[in-house]
């Protein structure tokens, strides 16, 4: 097992200091979200998922090597790299392409499927338990995302699909992140970041020069700007899942649900719909459902112990 003394000082399972790692990470990946919005209005998702990854890898390697040299950039685990890099590389495709074709709030909403996917989940990936209370918050959940989406209803629509199917990608990703960690080896943080970004940099690359715009001063601007946040956000989030179970960090999604209403409304003068704020919050109360059953699991077992 990795040990989080290595990787953050702190005794492996830190409920606490994962928890606000994963507030921040959220946070950070909603300013790179609007970013990517902002981008693809106007370039094609390839190259905005290479421009996004070009920076990202240059900040992941650069936070590498301000923390301990090159050797926390060679990955151990290939396998897992890669299976988590295809996942990821498809999951990230599928969001970039429905941002900027859904209100940034009503694809949050969406993607907040991923931490009950991830509740689901983590039963026949890592082994943890999941009792019957929150499989019923996860269906609960669930019941949730088809308000948003409405079938039968006419008004589904096709980026909200592809949406979901992101958040699925999304789910078994930081499942994989959490394998990687806890899986005989040392593996550092920033070799995940390094390997996801490069094998997407050299996929993007075989289709680019199809559909390459050269972007201007600003363009290219936001562009880094997105992707360096974004690098450093992932870290923080692999960190936090290193340092907490799956089930308790995933629900802190849902703090994304406020920054996409208020950059909506601020930035991109979109209102949410009755029937996405009635979906989230059915999806958001099912995930704190989970959270405040996943804390007095713990407290039981810690008192027990």
């Amino acid at each position: 097992m990795i040990t989080v003394r290595h990787e953050a000082g702190l005794a492996p399972d830190t409920p606490a200091l994962g928890i606000l790692l994963a507030l921040a990470s959220f946070a950070m990946f909603t300013l790179m979200d609007t970013g990517v919005k902002l981008l693809g209005g106007h370039y094609h998702v390839l190259q905005v998922t290479w421009l996004n990854s070009l920076f990202a890898l240059l900040a992941v390697t650069a936070i590498g090597l301000c923390r301990g040299g090159w050797h926390r950039l060679r990955p151990r685990q290939w396998r897992l790299h890669v299976l988590r890099w295809t996942v990821s590389y498809a999951a990230t495709l599928a969001i970039f392409w429905s941002y900027p074709r859904l209100p940034l709030a009503d694809a949050y909403a969406i993607l907040f499927a991923s931490p009950l996917l991830v509740t689901a989940l983590s039963v026949p990936i890592l082994g943890e338990r999941v009792g019957w209370r929150r499989w019923t918050a996860v269906a609960v959940g669930f019941s949730g995302v088809l308000v948003i989406l409405a079938p039968g209803s006419g008004m589904i629509a096709w980026p909200a699909l592809v949406a979901l199917a992101g958040a699925v990608g999304h789910a078994f990703n930081m499942l994989i992140i959490r394998k990687i960690g806890h899986n005989g080896s040392a593996e550092p943080l920033e070799a995940v970041g390094v390997v996801g970004n490069a094998l997407t940099l050299l996929a993007s690359s075989l289709l680019l020069p199809e559909v390459w715009l050269a972007p201007g001063p600003a363009d290219l601007a936001l562009a880094a700007v997105a992707g360096a946040v974004g690098g450093a956000a992932f870290l923080l989030l692999a960190a936090a899942f290193r340092l907490a179970p799956a089930a308790l960090v995933a629900p802190f999604q849902y703090s994304q649900m406020l920054y996409g209403i208020l950059v909506g409304w601020l930035v991109f003068l979109d209102r949410p719909s009755v029937r996405m704020l009635v979906g989230a919050a059915i999806v958001i109360g099912s995930g704190l459902y989970v959270l405040r059953r996943e804390t007095a699991v713990r407290r039981a077992l810690g008192a027990a112990a």
